[in-house]
């Protein structure tokens, strides 16, 4: 007693369409996925194009006899809107983790066209050039360089450079 021949085609025949079936389906999937990403990159794409930050006026305080000054950014957003809890700073090289080192009003959004208020905390009053570079969400930067102009007691910062840059191009 053995197998038939139509019984053996029958099995043959059910798992290739099983196998075609899933096959279509996984395929669907993949092309669905890809076309999910391509979407998500074109808009990460589209925002980091379109975001600008650019810091206007600044202010500063020091105590007479302390060496030591806080200086505080207006940082207009003239692009897209950013999310402020997103980003990170580099003050003079190095990313500032720790508290009380870069102050960042609390916004949870940047609209345009609205300003947000940063302060870099407890910098020196020597003749260093002081950088600061606050790393947006988007991948793009706004790079801030000032220097103390003065002694230790009479003086004040000047801001030499603000420049906007992204490193995603596409």
């Amino acid at each position: 007693m053995g197998f038939s021949v139509s019984a053996a085609f029958a099995i043959l025949f059910t798992a290739t369409l099983l196998s075609i079936g899933m096959l279509y389906v996984t395929t669907e999937n993949v092309y669905e996925h890809v076309k999910e990403a391509t979407s998500d990159y074109n808009n990460a794409l589209l925002k980091a194009k379109t975001s600008f930050l650019e810091a206007d006026l600044y202010n500063y305080s020091t105590i007479p006899g302390i060496s030591l000054y806080n200086i505080t950014f207006n940082v207009t957003n003239k692009g897209t809107t950013l999310s402020p809890k997103e980003w990170s700073f580099i003050y003079n090289g190095s990313l500032v983790t720790a508290t009380g080192v870069v102050d960042i009003e609390n916004k949870p959004y940047l609209l345009p066209g609205e300003v947000i208020l940063v302060t870099v905390q407890n910098v020196p009053k020597d003749t260093l050039v002081h950088s600061l570079i606050i790393n947006t969400e988007t991948g793009c930067s706004l790079k801030i360089k000032w220097e103390w102009v003065g002694n230790t007691t009479v003086g004040s910062p000047k801001l030499l450079i603000s420049a906007w840059y992204c490193s995603v191009e596409g």
